[in-house]
């Protein structure tokens, strides 16, 4: 855990610790969102720098991780944004048209797309529970979530997820 007080100070050395230590979450959180990785690495980045940008209004007694989720959550949805105001008419799919199931394609492009059927916030806790190995309890901390929502989320975004797949990419069903 690193000392807030070092981080609102402009300490590089503990910002490089907490870097370390939530890396791998904001890449999680951020893929949950924008479902693409370089997009969710540049979120990562900027999401860095404006909590570097912005370490003097750090609140000592608060939850820091939380605070940077919340500014990455910020991040992605300006990019979701931007990406929606520039996406195509044949990149938008057809409402209610089945994914050809022979096209095969791989299990993390399957599961990229049931991810994208889901809510954010589902997306978010899914790539945290099941990324990061984080409990229901952490998980709650970072979204200002109770534990037991948390689990609820879950169980509904996996159940969604699963019925997706057997849906539309059957040879995919465990």
């Amino acid at each position: 855990m690193v000392d807030t007080e070092r981080l609102k100070q402009g300490n590089e050395e503990t910002f490089r610790e907490f870097v370390s230590e939530t890396e791998r979450l904001l890449m999680s959180v951020s893929f949950g969102i924008l479902l693409n990785s370089e997009d969710a690495r540049d979120a990562v980045q900027e999401a860095y720098l404006r909590f570097w940008r912005s370490r003097e209004r750090l609140d000592s007694n608060g939850y820091i991780q939380a605070y940077l989720v919340q500014i990455l959550r910020n991040v992605c949805f300006t990019m979701l944004k931007k990406r929606a105001n520039t996406l195509g008419m044949d990149e938008i799919p057809e409402p209610g048209k089945k994914e050809n199931p022979s096209s095969r394609l791989g299990e993390k492009e399957v599961i990229s797309r049931a991810m994208a059927i889901l809510k954010e916030k589902e997306r978010m806790i899914v790539a945290m529970i099941h990324y990061e190995n984080l409990d229901s309890t952490e998980v709650g901390m970072i979204l200002g979530l109770s534990a037991s929502t948390v689990r609820s989320h879950y169980q509904s975004a996996r159940t969604r997820m699963k019925n997706y797949i057997i849906r539309y990419f059957p040879e995919f069903a465990r």
